[in-house]
């Protein structure tokens, strides 16, 4: 595709990018200045140098934050969330007859419980709307283990009887696992999709509305130009402290952000890889993602593919739109503190891995932005923690000469010296004044209501805010650990993700963080005679936030102190004040046609003859194999299942022959002991 020569939103994005530079370096760079003036010949070159430009890049990191915070509040206060004449949803029109949309889920040894879940609520919802002919659903499993596959298959099989629903949802499992989830769609896109024009990434625990996926299909079809469209997803139904706080903040804060990004990005979206419709054809053309020169973690395969996926789709002169005021778009978070961890190790590295594509010819400017900040967010734990260092060497400088003003310490306050207190505070506005502009903004629009009342939610602000402070030193701690691993070699392989509550034990804690608990507890009890009031009361918050990070990690778990908090209002978002009908959809009442599996899935397919027929139909016959697998229907037969390894049994249920096979011998069996074998007495 040409570049589309009549763009209007694109001078007036670069506009909007200027004055939003201006707005990060102008601060950072005078408050640089002042440092600068204060530390001047009373610390060494080296220290004043290091100092002052880390505190620049730290604070203008921040500064994006803030000024994108407030120019969404600015947006939202207007009430206009479309701030440009030429928006994609004007131009939105009624789908021609042969649209079509494929609506996938990748999977990765999930519960197929929540997961078919989560695609019968999005069918129903799609059917409710009258317009399910426009799509189709696919469940894309990249599963290795023999039971999460066998468990989805006859998940789905179910599924499709339950909905009537054969010929429209569809399920596949790749028997080669490559390059994880992107490699998953990608193998979608080559298969099938010169049969759909667009297509719905979803995760395993998202869910949309059909209104909402009607309506990105309008807005689709009438902006041919658009190749990717971003909604904004809201985490929802976690039980676990931990998650209800994260959600809780999320739904109070994101609208900000989430409208000053649409501001400044326009077509110039991201992409955050699920809940998002995207155009089928030059997804396929332009979006393979490279494969980085050099040994993993920073070369080889890219573990982070949506900011990329965005910048190749924008960079072949398509454009990429993040609607956050569509709605209609769930997911869920990290149940737990470690959980979250986990995941932010993932990202790390992919993260860090999108700074060796700054250099690529022809990306947009938004797009290399994108990957500056997404590597700052790890970035900058080590930066802030070779600040506290570089602070407490001044400080020993300037202890040393006596405490004289002759040599200054950011950790030294006086009437001589107000720059710590000044400094402090600055930077505190920058970080605090979204939530103080979202709470604004929720008491002038009156919807403090659906966050369990004005009092409940300030009270939640307040809590939120402190546990976001106790928690910080210890993300401090983990992304420099990260980034440190990243950058020496240590990667990360992408794995099966925690999607329900579940609690950390206190030996399990421990193990994680008790170091750490150590370290803050020793500061606390040993340190501050040997630093001076104002050094001791800087460090204070990080060392407690250390020392807390054990129990942190324990009780914050627990989906006893989430519902507690619930039960008294605390930590609500609106989607619990009224639930949407597909987020009610997801209770176990509306899966109860699932077959329960007992015992082994693999024994079960072998042995039911109605599993055995579902999977055998999924399977093809493999010839080549066939040596192999008979003798592995030999040593079965045999020696019984529980002789077989994963490996083997994998090889097995790929193989439609030898599963007919094994069921017919099976049900041959005359030997009470190979009969007990395989559960028939």
């Amino acid at each position: 595709m040409n570049r589309h020569p009549t763009r209007a939103w694109e001078a007036l994005s670069q506009s909007r990018r200027r004055w939003l530079t201006a707005l990060i370096a102008i601060p950072a760079v005078a408050l640089g200045v002042l440092l600068q003036h204060e530390l001047a010949l009373s610390q060494p070159l080296w220290l004043e140098i290091l100092t002052i430009a880390i505190f620049v890049l730290l604070f203008a990191w921040i500064s994006a934050g803030f000024w994108t915070a407030l120019v969404g509040f600015f947006v939202l206060l207007q009430g206009r969330t479309r701030s440009i004449a030429h928006d994609p949803e004007e131009l939105r029109r009624s789908p021609r007859a042969d649209a079509r949309v494929a609506v996938i889920m990748p999977i990765y040894n999930e519960d197929p419980t929540r997961t078919i879940a989560g695609l019968q609520a999005c069918y129903r919802s799609v059917q409710r709307t009258g317009k399910l002919e426009h799509f189709s659903f696919f469940l894309l499993s990249d599963s290795r283990d023999p039971q999460s596959w066998v468990n989805e298959e006859l998940a789905w099989a179910s599924l499709c009887e339950e909905l009537n629903a054969f010929g429209r949802i569809h399920y596949r499992r790749r028997p080669v696992n490559n390059h994880a989830k992107s490699g998953n769609v990608a193998d979608f896109c080559r298969r099938w999709g010169k049969q759909y024009e667009y297509m719905v990434v979803l995760d395993a625990d998202s869910v949309m509305a059909g209104d909402t996926l009607y309506r990105m299909l309008e807005i689709m079809e009438g902006n041919p130009q658009v190749g990717i469209l971003q909604t904004q997803p809201v985490s929802v139904n976690r039980s676990t402290l931990y998650a209800r706080i994260q959600q809780f903040s999320q739904r109070l804060y994101g609208p900000l952000f989430s409208a000053g990004l649409r501001f400044w990005q326009l077509g110039d979206g991201h992409f955050i890889g699920h809940n998002a419709m995207i155009r089928v054809a030059p997804f396929t053309r332009h979006c393979a993602l490279p494969i980085l020169p050099g040994r993993a973690p920073l070369g080889g395969q890219l573990l982070s593919h949506d900011f990329v996926e965005a910048a190749l789709m924008a960079r072949a002169g398509w454009e990429v739109w993040f609607l956050p005021e569509l709605g209609g778009s769930w997911e869920e978070s990290p149940p737990t503190l470690i959980d979250d961890l986990k995941r932010d190790r993932r990202w790390a590295q992919g993260n860090m891995q999108h700074l060796r594509l700054l250099a690529a010819n022809r990306l947009r400017s938004a797009h290399r932005f994108l990957f500056i900040n997404g590597a700052m967010s790890f970035l900058a734990a080590p930066l802030w923690g070779i600040f506290l260092i570089l602070g407490a060497i001044s400080g020993l400088i300037y202890w040393a000469h006596g405490g004289s003003s002759d040599s200054m310490s950011l950790f030294h306050y006086g009437m001589d010296n107000p720059l710590p207190v000044w400094l402090f505070a600055v930077t505190l506005t920058f970080l605090l004044g979204p939530k103080l502009l979202a709470v604004l903004w929720l008491h002038w629009s009156r919807q403090a209501k659906y966050f369990g009342g004005t009092g409940a939610m300030l009270l939640g602000v307040i809590l939120e805010s402190i546990f976001a402070i106790v928690l910080a030193p210890v993300r401090m701690v983990f992304h420099s650990i990260f980034v440190v691993q990243t950058l020496t070699g240590r990667g990360v392989k992408w794995g099966a993700q925690v999607r329900g509550d579940q609690e950390t034990p206190w030996r399990v804690a421990v193990r994680q963080f008790g170091a750490l608990s150590l370290i803050g507890v020793s500061f606390l009890f040993a340190a501050q005679p040997f630093l001076g009031f104002w050094h001791f009361a800087w460090l204070l918050p990080i060392f407690l936030g250390l020392a807390l990070s054990v129990p942190l990690a324990v009780f914050t778990s627990r989906s006893s102190w989430g519902l507690w908090a619930r039960r008294r209002r605390l930590f609500l978002i609106p989607e619990e004040i009224q639930a949407p009908r597909e987020l009610r959809e997801l209770g176990s009442e509306y899966v109860d046609f699932l077959p329960q599996v007992e015992g082994d899935a693999f024994i079960a397919t072998v042995v039911d003859p109605r599993f055995n027929a579902v999977h055998a139909a999924l399977q093809r016959d493999r010839a080549g194999l066939w040596g192999i697998t008979a003798a592995l229907c030999n040593k079965a037969l045999t020696l019984g299942p529980a002789e077989l390894s994963r490996r083997e049994r994998n090889i097995l249920l790929s193989d439609r022959q030898a599963m007919l096979t094994l069921h017919r011998a099976v049900w041959s069996q005359h030997e009470p002991e190979k009969l007990a074998a395989w559960g028939l007495l």
